[in-house]
């Protein structure tokens, strides 16, 4: 008896969530993750039993490695807010070099799933909720540390920067002039600056 191919099945998850992140779920078919994975069909259902499953598993390492880079950005940093600048600034870079506006997975799931799927609403979801809470808790900081007034609602501000990001996700979509990322950015910093009266 022949015995299985063997993969790596990191690497296979890796391109297989590209290829997700790059077309979405629906228009993703089992002939470009044949192609993207170079596993065949039986192999790549065999070890993630279906598109469902290998979509979740992709959703997965998106959420963990995005979570992953954010923690460390803000925990790095030498203050709190320096640390949402930084994260801010890696955003643009981000931005700037995606030639193809592949936004962010996440968002991109909510926005063509909530409607279809509990379960992947709830994966992204639940991350993005996550994300938003580590904004919270750095903010927090600043503001006990002087650098955000201190009669701002965090949790108002922390919601402001989710949806900036999104925004500036979605706008990657339309491939706009590299210089709006930055304009962008500057604006929603500005704001985490401004005396509330």
């Amino acid at each position: 008896m022949a015995r299985p191919a063997e993969f790596d099945r990191d690497v296979v998850l890796e391109r297989a969530m590209h290829q997700f992140w790059k077309t979405g779920y629906a228009a993703t078919s089992v002939t470009d993750l044949v192609n993207a994975t170079n596993l065949k069909p039986g192999s790549l259902y065999g070890a993630f039993n279906n598109k469902r499953d290998l979509f979740l598993s992709s959703l997965e390492l998106y959420a963990q490695r995005s979570l992953k880079r954010i923690t460390d950005t803000l925990e790095q940093a030498q203050s709190p807010l320096q640390g949402v600048e930084t994260f801010f600034s890696l955003l643009c870079q981000d931005l700037e070099a995606d030639d193809i506006g592949k936004s962010c997975l996440l968002v991109n799931s909510l926005l063509e799933l909530s409607n279809e799927d509990d379960e992947m609403r709830a994966l992204a979801s639940g991350y993005l909720d996550v994300i938003e809470k580590k904004f919270v808790n750095v903010l927090q900081k600043a503001q006990e540390l002087g650098d955000i007034d201190k009669e701002a609602k965090i949790d108002d501000l922390a919601a402001f920067l989710m949806t900036s990001i999104w925004g500036l996700r979605v706008l990657s979509s339309k491939q706009p002039d590299k210089k709006k990322y930055q304009a962008v950015i500057n604006n929603v910093l500005r704001v985490l600056y401004t005396p509330v009266h």
